[in-house]
């Protein structure tokens, strides 16, 4: 299926259009950061308002404090009930009641109740007046209706606590007009001999705190004893500590969100230029964009900008070598082409057979010249590719060398021409591809077998020097026009001699192989035999090579 209209589909496959991408008013990473800097802190918090055993230990030291009043004030009940009485009776006496309420006024904190073994109250502080200092109110006062911040803030944070926390569901307190031991199930389980406990909240939702302890006297139980206290103090330690943290946690969270501000703006603001820039360069076709100046930066957005700079760089090379190629692509192949069309439009016209041969033959020479050249422009053209697809290894250079040319002495060299070889003994290891190597000796030797004169000698040596190893062919032709040293790596470049009937080479060999080259990490240059001393003429060509050394990465088309 064909994309639509002004869209174009990606390698994946996946439909690509020319717009460039809408700058989104939230940025995934923003957020991704975001969580990275509060989540912590928000399970501290979590953690710190999850504070049951926190409570647990105040509550319980607060019903230790009262347990040790109330078992204090039984055992002073059970022992004056016993002076008024002379028989074990299983009841306290009205007697032991008078003098226990002196007992009952020492404690003004606390409400005490007194109840005898048929669970009757007897006793209750509260309504005899002894509660001098109540924390339990019968008959609750009105509540101001103003509150401070503080007080805001302080329920604010009780409510969150008590949301998260575990261990506050307690039961409710409801205080019947006539009270009995059945109300308080602590009452019962201290009547049976055993101390008791009671944890509960009123309508206001106060903590009520309570023990029930039995009076005895010499092993019996002659009635239960319950004390009662607000639990405000310990609700008071607790919120304390949780409004200690919440300060903490605040300015935690403000220096947190701070930071993670300057880290967001500090890495997703350049991160957007930067896409927006790569955008730029998606559509401009070639042309000059302006990037984000952040290559002065020291950090890794720095090192992205160099990279994208870069980047922008060698693809505005690539697609102008490109361009130039296609140029040149065009402007050869046309040769060929108008020689075909002016031998075709003529052979139509002459009816002399030796002249229509001769037509016939430059017909086949061009045919055979476009076959050669598209050839060789379709081996230019995956060059890239192919050298990106092939795996480096270590090679040894000196019997690569002999190897090939033993291959091409035993194959017999055209026009009488001889190869001499000059190689070390030890190998000389680099990391090369194989076949590009040997496509690069094979283009260098048959570049200087066409500038050879019949009967001419091709010396080849490979030399160490320092970590490099240099190849060298020389030849005896006429040498290279010292304009030109470097311009015969051109592609197309088609000076040939003039021995050589035309069109037998693309120009495109020499080109091909400093494109090899340089892949290794090495250079290909050329120069002439100096013969100021020696008389010789002739052309040289220098490989240069890496011993050992990681390979340059190809360029990516």
């Amino acid at each position: 299926m064909s994309a639509p209209p002004g869209t174009s589909k990606n390698r994946s496959g996946n439909i690509r259009t020319g717009k460039t991408r809408s700058r989104k008013w939230f940025s995934l990473l923003t957020l991704r950061i975001w969580v990275i800097v509060i989540f912590p802190l928000a399970m501290f918090y979590i953690g710190l308002i999850h504070l049951d055993q926190y409570r647990l230990t105040v509550i319980n030291s607060q019903l230790d404090a009262l347990y040790r009043q109330g078992d204090t004030l039984a055992r002073s009940i059970g022992m004056t009930d016993a002076e008024y009485s002379e028989l074990a009776r299983r009841r306290l006496s009205q007697l032991t009641m008078e003098r226990a309420t002196q007992l009952i006024a020492s404690i003004p904190d606390a409400r005490i109740r007194i109840f005898q073994p048929d669970g009757r109250l007897i006793s209750d502080s509260a309504l005899s007046g002894l509660l001098t200092s109540p924390r339990i109110t019968l008959n609750p006062g009105q509540q101001s209706s103003r509150q401070t911040v503080e007080d805001m803030l302080q329920s604010m944070v009780t409510t969150l606590a008590d949301g998260l926390s575990s261990g506050g569901d307690y039961p409710l307190y409801r205080e019947n007009p006539d009270q009995s031991a059945g109300d308080f199930p602590s009452v019962i389980q201290a009547l049976s001999g055993e101390a008791g406990s009671l944890i509960m909240r009123d309508r206001k939702g106060k903590l009520i705190l309570g023990v029930a302890v039995p009076v005895r006297h010499l092993r019996v139980v002659r009635g239960a004893l319950l004390v009662t206290a607000s639990g405000e103090a310990a609700e008071r330690d607790i919120r304390s500590v949780q409004m200690t943290f919440f300060i903490i946690f605040i300015g935690t969270l403000m220096v947190t969100i701070a930071l993670g501000h300057y880290l967001a703006r500090s890495i997703i603001g350049p991160v957007s230029r930067l896409a927006r820039a790569a955008d730029a360069v998606r559509l401009s076709k070639g042309n000059a964009v302006s990037l984000p100046k952040m290559m002065d930066r020291k950090d890794e957005i720095g090192d992205l900008a160099r990279d994208l700079a870069a980047m922008t760089d060698e693809l505005q090379m690539r697609m102008q070598a490109t361009a130039s190629f296609a140029a040149d692509v065009a402007h050869e192949i046309k040769n060929p082409l108008t020689s075909l069309r002016s031998a075709v439009e003529t052979i139509a016209r002459v009816d002399d057979k030796e002249q229509q041969q001769k037509l016939m033959d430059i017909i086949l020479a061009d045919v055979q010249r476009l076959d050669r050249l598209i050839s060789d422009i379709s081996a230019a053209s995956r060059l890239d590719a192919d050298l990106n697809a092939s795996a480096f290894s270590v090679v040894d250079l000196a019997g690569l060398v002999r190897s090939f040319a033993d291959a091409r002495s035993h194959g017999g060299m055209e026009r009488g021409i001889r190869l001499e070889v000059e190689t070390p003994d030890e190998a000389v290891m680099v990391h090369a591809i194989t076949d590009r190597i040997v496509q690069v000796l094979d283009n260098l030797l048959g570049n200087a077998v066409s500038f050879s004169p019949d009967a001419g000698v091709i010396r080849l040596s490979l030399l160490v020097e320092g970590q490099n190893a240099l190849l060298v062919m020389e030849d005896e032709g006429i040498g290279i026009p010292k304009a030109k040293t470097d311009a015969i790596f051109s592609r197309f470049y088609s000076e040939r001699p003039k021995s050589e009937r035309f069109g037998q080479h693309s120009g495109l060999g020499l080109s091909i192989s400093r494109k090899i080259v340089e892949a290794h990490g090495g250079t290909l240059t050329a120069s002439n035999i100096d013969s100021a001393d020696s008389g010789k003429t002739g052309a040289v060509l220098r490989m240069n090579l890496p011993i050992n050394g990681t390979p340059m990465p190809p360029i990516v088309p």
